[in-house]
């Protein structure tokens, strides 16, 4: 249903609709962020400085002081408590509503002797205010009785809410139906149905999200499974330049034995930027290749697909690169190759799901940074070949304890601990929007020969968020830093710009490279070791790490200075945190904790289900309810509704992108 349909004016409408709110649906999932209690306290019990609230009967005439043109105070006195007290309420030059002998409730602060300021004032009786009272977010033209008037409007037609929790759970649970929780979540009586609320609405998301992670897996399907000899594999990885760690070979030992397997792969190695994880999808695509199939890496970023490639060609191991900007002879060339079985190992980006891309015996696709693909998409290379093993490769690491539910029913492998000699960033936070404490240092590691990336958030001017912008930093650093070579870099350039650019920091043509963060996934410049973030506080603390491992690809010692002059205490203690926290995987959970896991898994702006109500500290024991529960809809496949609902999330879904 439309909210056009609803019974509300057109200003109104407007705002809804500049809000994204265009159904009822919508409406209705606009969440309260609080809840105000509605209580009267005896006279007796009022301090000074102190809200109250209290019904009385208006004693004197109202007199109406200007301040100003535009500002007036309005004076009257209120009989309440067996006490004449003094009420001061500014901006109200309206005497004629205060008349003698009116019975009034005044919402406002205690100033002590009587004297009240009120904020907000009625005329109906108190005892049908007293209670819960929902507070929602508002934009600028909305307010409070606005939303509250819409949303009750809403509720009317609160029935077009469908019942997605199946009805044997509802009983097994005693859950709210969801007319009911959709009630009691905007307009609870009492504390009692709002947690009934609360706990049915957090059940329901939990219940969709792990029965849309599930079904997005695919189930294990058999294959015939590779024949490739393990020691052959051992000893390829014995002749490496460098040493492995415990957890990239503990990775390489489950990925070994899924190749092998007669079940298809389905697996995840999630770990800190910087951990090797490309090594181990290399070595999955040497020993793929020993087994007689072809391999294909997905890379998010042209850029990042040929470092691929250079990589392998180090380690001796064959390579092809196909992507979009290639002459079409060169094209035309790779994929003969690639349909007659020439080319065993393909590295690309998202010119291989074409459909014109044909292998000849297609056993592995890995995913590099795998929040960038799509469900499409990947879905569409698998099919490239029969029961093709499946790997993805995460830099943003959850912990164990959450990983099991984010993941769904999925393999993963973590690797925790760093390559030797690979030093944590040196990070520092400054209370400022200028990067003037942190310059010096900036311009001294530049003579010792560094090279610096410098960080804004937006591309653009924003005035609502006030955030510094590349242009903006660009020419500010340009006009004053007359001696440093300094390059733009964001994500409206083409993909050729971008590559150009990169190219040309990697070579040291550029000191400085200002940059939006489509350098978080982007090559490595071992020579890049300082970072500066302009209004940090605007990332989650995941992505700052990201964007901090970018320094922290060689044995230099890297600095990441984050800068940032909100007031806003929750921020502050964040970036501060920042300066502690080291591991990616306590990165997470102290963000998980903080924020919740839309903002790390980017769920909230891709379609998938959201997590609202649910708290991964607390809720941990319905997490694993619901893992089991979507485990038997799944299996069972009679839920047609959810069943529905799940098939148009999967397709709609951005998960991967």
């Amino acid at each position: 249903m439309q909210i056009n349909e609803l019974k509300i004016t057109s200003r109104r409408l407007g705002l809804l609709v500049k809000m994204n709110i265009l159904t009822v649906e919508d409406l209705l999932k606009y969440y309260p962020l609080r809840y105000d209690t509605v209580q009267t306290l005896p006279y007796s019990e009022w301090n000074e400085k102190e809200n109250v609230v209290f019904q009385g009967l208006i004693c004197s005439a109202a007199r109406v002081i200007r301040l100003s043109k535009n500002r007036s105070m309005t004076k009257f006195k209120v009989m309440s408590w067996n006490e004449e007290l003094n009420i001061t309420l500014f901006n109200r030059p309206w005497p004629s509503q205060f008349g003698f002998g009116k019975t009034i409730t005044i919402y406002g602060q205690y100033q002590g002797n009587n004297n009240v300021l009120a904020s907000t004032y009625n005329f109906k009786p108190l005892d049908q205010q007293l209670g819960l009272h929902p507070v929602y977010p508002l934009i600028e033209g909305l307010k409070q009785s606005d939303i509250q008037a819409i949303m009750k409007e809403a509720l009317k037609h609160v029935d077009v809410m469908p019942q997605r929790v199946p009805q044997r759970y509802i009983e097994k649970y005693k859950l709210l139906d969801i007319s009911t929780a959709y009630k009691w979540i905007h307009f609870p009586e009492n504390e009692k149905q709002l947690h009934a609320a609360i706990r049915t609405l957090k059940y329901e998301e939990f219940l969709c999200f792990q029965c849309v992670m599930q079904s997005m897996h695919e189930k294990k399907e058999i294959k015939t499974k590779k024949d490739f000899s393990v020691s052959t594999v051992k000893n390829w990885i014995s002749n490496l330049p460098f040493e492995l760690t415990k957890d990239q070979l503990s990775s390489i030992d489950d990925i070994l034995y899924d190749l092998k397997s007669t079940n298809v792969m389905f697996r995840l190695v999630q770990g800190d930027v910087g951990c090797g994880k490309t090594i181990v999808a290399q070595i999955s695509m040497y020993a793929n290749q020993l087994a007689g199939y072809q391999s294909a890496l997905l890379a998010p970023t042209e850029i990042l697909a040929r470092q691929h490639v250079k990589n392998m060609h180090k380690l001796g191991l064959e390579a092809t690169l196909y992507v979009s900007s290639l002459a079409a002879k060169e094209k035309k060339e790779i994929l003969e190759k690639l349909e007659n079985g020439k080319i065993f190992n393909v590295v690309g980006t998202h010119a291989l799901f074409q459909e014109n891309v044909v292998f000849h015996k297609l056993g592995l696709v890995i995913a590099d940074e795998q929040q960038r693909f799509g469900v499409k998409q990947r879905r569409s290379l698998l099919e490239k070949g029969k029961c093709v093993d499946f790997l993805m490769m995460s830099a943003t690491p959850i912990p164990r304890t959450y990983a099991h539910f984010l993941y769904g029913d999925m393999d993963i492998s973590s690797i925790h601990t760093m390559p030797i000699g690979r030093k944590s960033v040196v990070t520092k936070y400054f209370k400022t929007a200028s990067m003037a404490p942190c310059l010096n240092d900036v311009l001294n590691f530049i003579k010792e020969g560094r090279q610096c990336y410098v960080v804004c958030p937006a591309i653009e001017e924003n005035d609502e968020y006030k955030m510094r912008n590349v242009f903006e930093i660009y020419e500010g650093m340009t006009k004053t830093l007359k001696d440093v070579r300094i390059g733009l870099l964001h994500g409206k350039m083409t993909s050729q710009e971008k590559e150009e650019m990169m190219d040309k920091f990697s070579k040291h043509e550029f000191d400085i490279l200002v940059s939006t963060t489509v350098i978080e996934v982007g090559i490595d410049v071992a020579n890049a070791s300082v970072m500066v973030i302009y209004d940090a506080h605007r990332f989650g603390l995941s992505t700052l790490h990201q964007l901090r491992g970018r320094v922290a690809r060689d044995k230099k010692q890297g600095y990441c200075f984050l800068l940032s002059a909100s007031s806003d205490s929750q921020a502050i203690e964040r970036l501060k945190k920042m300066e502690e926290l080291k591991d990616g995987f306590e990165v997470s959970n102290y963000d998980l904790h903080m924020r919740g896991p839309g903002d790390i898994l980017g769920i909230r702006q891709s379609g998938m289900p959201c997590l609202v109500f649910g708290d991964f500290e607390k809720d941990q024991a319905m997490m694993e309810m619901c893992i089991q529960d979507a485990k038997e809809i799944i299996q069972d496949q009679v839920d047609v509704d959810l069943l529905l609902y799940i098939s148009n999330a999967i397709e709609n879904a951005q998960y991967f992108d």
